[in-house]
């Protein structure tokens, strides 16, 4: 049996919807256009669904066809322009995963440094025990009792807010507002002040 090859008259028969012609090329071209494909975007499953895609939209299209036209080279039209827009969507995703990568390296790398850079001797020294109770000293009561319930008696935000007669946003507001002052107080020992609070 004579192998098909395309030829301008199939044209003709493919717009008027001639399925057997359809079939052929089909058949005869979709194993070279899946190569192609392929062989730029390097995923089988992914050339596999371009070509396919390229002759449903042949097949779509077949009557709006211009009498001129030249079925294969509208076919590798289309699965070009469908490679060149997954390989582009691959090249913007790979770029931001890799700036994303690169940030995360940077803040492991800062983080890293950080905790080398932590004496643990430094964060219990009586210089940071009695800067932190100064800095306690110095808020006001209802905000300092709020900071010793929540940071060194553990209690919950709503326990609080009960013992203290308040209302939980009046416990959160406290702990903000006390939080605040001990960093600063604490700005020179950094790891004491994530440690305690």
């Amino acid at each position: 049996m004579k192998a098909y090859e395309y030829n301008s008259e199939d044209l003709t028969k493919l717009k008027q919807g001639d399925e057997r012609v359809y079939a052929a090329i089909y058949r005869t071209y979709f194993p070279r256009f899946r190569s192609f494909a392929n062989s730029y975007v390097r995923d089988e499953f992914v050339a596999e669904n371009i070509v396919q895609d390229a002759f449903t939209t042949l097949w779509e299209n077949k009557e709006t066809l211009a009498d001129n036209s030249n079925v294969l080279s509208y076919l590798l039209t289309i699965i070009k322009n469908r490679a060149l827009n997954h390989l582009s969507h691959l090249q913007t995703r790979y770029a931001v995963e890799e700036k994303l990568l690169t940030q995360q390296t940077r803040e492991i790398e800062l983080r890293c440094l950080t905790l080398r850079a932590t004496d643990p001797e430094s964060i219990f020294s009586n210089e940071v025990q009695s800067l932190i109770r100064q800095t306690l000293d110095k808020l006001p009561e209802q905000t300092r009792q709020v900071i010793e319930m929540s940071r060194f008696d553990n209690l919950s935000n709503k326990e609080i807010a009960l013992r203290l007669n308040i209302s939980v946003k009046g416990v959160e507001y406290h702990i903000t507002k006390g939080l605040k002052s001990l960093r600063i107080g604490l700005k020179d020992y950094m790891s004491a002040y994530t440690f305690f609070f």
